[in-house]
């Protein structure tokens, strides 16, 4: 493990009003989304400089830049209990996608604690559906629960890896490892649980073929994105605007690091096609698709 970014954090204790959210649009086909925290801590490392949510509106509602700034939902799991209850009372389907706009384990999880209560309240209280995405190999803290919510409902586990390069000329080092990612991955799989291992989006890779047969053999199954498909905006637009590192934007770190063709589509789907060649069609899901399909929340 590489360790995670390290910069100045301001963390605030809050209690939420709701925690279940209705969604749609790349998420269509889940019916919530469920966020432990508000921001990410993880924001100044290399995931945090593509990721979608930096460029999200409520982002830009925050006063301290993306990654310096966390908000801890205090009350979240007795929040979940109520808002599960009102969905059930309704009849309606609840297919949670957990979490779209922070990390589930943030480094100050293992203090708080604030997505094992949600967990814990899962098992008593199932969703219908809930995959569960981070970035951290943190998420085998739960283990143990996740293997007894396994047994209550349809779960995947989703750890993303954006490129197989454990450092991108550029770019800020990694939070955790490649290697202690995929490590993370293949225990998960090993006690029964889906995975799902998610280029998203895509960086450049070393080694395509061999990056996939890593994935392969870690994970169930891997979902490749594009920024230009992926991040909730019409070409990339969110991705192509905003300043991740010395006032440049992310798709010219992506050219300086290894040319741009990785700021492509063709590039893109040659990677799919290369990917789908070594694992296998049915193993291999392609941007809001392969997230749904892989969760299987219809």
């Amino acid at each position: 493990m590489l360790g995670e970014a390290k910069r100045a954090m301001n963390v605030a204790e809050i209690e939420a009003k709701s925690i279940l959210t209705p969604t749609g649009g790349f998420l269509t086909g889940f019916s919530h989304t469920l966020n432990p925290y508000v921001g990410c801590s993880l924001g100044g490392s290399l995931c945090g400089m593509a990721c979608y949510a930096a460029e999200m509106p409520f982002s830009s509602r925050e006063a301290a830049p993306w990654g310096q700034s966390l908000k801890v939902k205090l009350n979240a799991a007795s929040l979940y209990r109520r808002d599960h209850a009102r969905v059930r009372r309704k009849g309606e389907r609840l297919s949670i996608f957990m979490s779209s706009v922070t990390d589930p384990y943030v480094p100050q999880e293992r203090r708080y604690r604030i997505t094992r209560g949600i967990l814990t309240e899962m098992v008593e209280f199932p969703p219908d559906t809930l995959v569960l995405q981070t970035h951290a190999p943190n998420v085998l803290w739960d283990i143990e629960t996740l293997c007894r919510l396994h047994e209550r409902c349809r779960l995947t586990v989703q750890i993303s890896i954006e490129t197989d390069r454990e450092t991108l000329p550029g770019f800020p080092r990694h939070a955790y490892s490649v290697s202690a990612r995929l490590a993370a991955l293949r225990e998960l799989t090993e006690v029964g649980l889906k995975t799902v291992g998610v280029v998203s989006p895509l960086l450049p890779l070393a080694e395509p073929e061999s990056f996939a047969t890593r994935l392969g053999e870690a994970a169930s199954s891997v979902i490749l994105d594009h920024y230009l498909i992926g991040d909730g905006s019409p070409d990339g637009a969110r991705t192509r605007r905003r300043k991740a590192v010395r006032d440049l934007t992310v798709p010219e770190l992506i050219a300086a690091a290894d040319g741009n063709d990785w700021n492509t589509l063709e590039k893109f789907d040659q990677i799919v096609k290369t990917f789908r060649t070594v694992l296998g069609n049915e193993r291999v899901g392609v941007s809001a698709d392969g997230f749904r399909a892989m969760a299987d929340c219809t």
